[in-house]
């Protein structure tokens, strides 16, 4: 509880440093690019001065860094530090080493500092708040329960994916309008792709035609190649699902049954199961 709550208070410490570091920079930026590069005022060079110090660098080494992020790496990444640019761009494994341990360095001492910081805030809340909670866990239960679901989806999946074979493909009758299809019908190809010959056949319910099962796969984003390797197979419900039903125990509030199909027979399937 403790520890989260002070580790928030040491990334807000990073980042306002991190921040004010970089504003110093973007100044420095501005300011070169209104200056000629053939003329250095005193005062500028005394700025450019201060904010080599301030990262254990030379004038000449800010200098190349101002000249770094005027050019593309600026455009990608303009919030980038002069030690990661320098590093990055360095001219000898021995730049790249002292650029390497000047970054060590500094984040070392702003660690140091954030953490005697947070042993004096904990202090200071704990003398004057001496009966009260750093942190509710109650504020922390959905969370937590959140990472348990996902965590047990994962070993669901899993579980599910050692369970087809070679061989195996996988039914599902789809309705023509539907939000949820293309995410359940990749989560069924992936729960086949260490099965050799395996793959997933969409029935479309309702289809009058071909020409209505070719307008569904336009509209639900179905991948070319994905027909091409015969890893999905586009069809019209022509009353599969009615016999498959007079078979089995299908949820009629279940909108896209599942079933599996194994050596010419079928099974049908949960797919709370396969963890969809």
């Amino acid at each position: 509880m403790n520890h989260q709550r002070t580790l928030a208070i040491g990334l807000i410490l990073l980042f306002s440093v991190s921040g004010a570091a970089i504003a110093d920079t973007n100044e420095a930026l501005t300011n070169a690019s209104k200056t000629p590069s053939t003329e250095t005022p005193i005062s500028r060079m005394i700025e450019l001065q201060t904010l080599a110090k301030r990262w254990g660098l030379d004038q000449e080494e800010y200098q190349r860094y101002l000249d770094l992020m005027r050019s593309p790496l600026g455009k990608w990444s303009p919030d980038l530090d002069p030690l990661l640019a320098l590093g990055m761009f360095a001219e000898s494994p021995q730049e790249e080493q002292r650029y390497a341990e000047l970054y060590v360095q500094q984040e070392f001492d702003l660690t140091g500092r954030t953490l005697q910081f947070q042993q004096a805030y904990r202090a200071a809340f704990e003398r004057l708040f001496p009966n009260e909670a750093m942190l509710d866990h109650r504020l922390l239960a959905p969370y937590f329960e959140h990472q348990q679901q996902k965590s047990a989806m994962k070993d669901t999946k899993r579980l599910a994916k050692k369970r087809f074979v070679d061989g195996d493909r996988l039914l599902i009758f789809v309705p023509p309008n539907c939000r949820e299809c293309l995410p359940v019908i990749n989560r069924l190809m992936g729960l086949l792709s260490s099965a050799q010959q395996s793959g997933v056949d969409v029935y479309v319910r309702d289809a009058q035609d071909d020409g209505a099962v070719r307008a569904w796969a336009n509209a639900h984003a179905i991948k070319t190649d994905w027909l091409n390797d015969r890893n999905l197979t586009l069809n019209r419900d022509e009353g599969l699902l009615q016999r498959l039903k007079s078979q089995s125990t299908v949820s009629l509030a279940d909108a896209m049954p599942i079933f599996l199909k194994r050596n010419g027979r079928f099974f049908q399937l949960n797919r709370e199961s396969l963890g969809l």
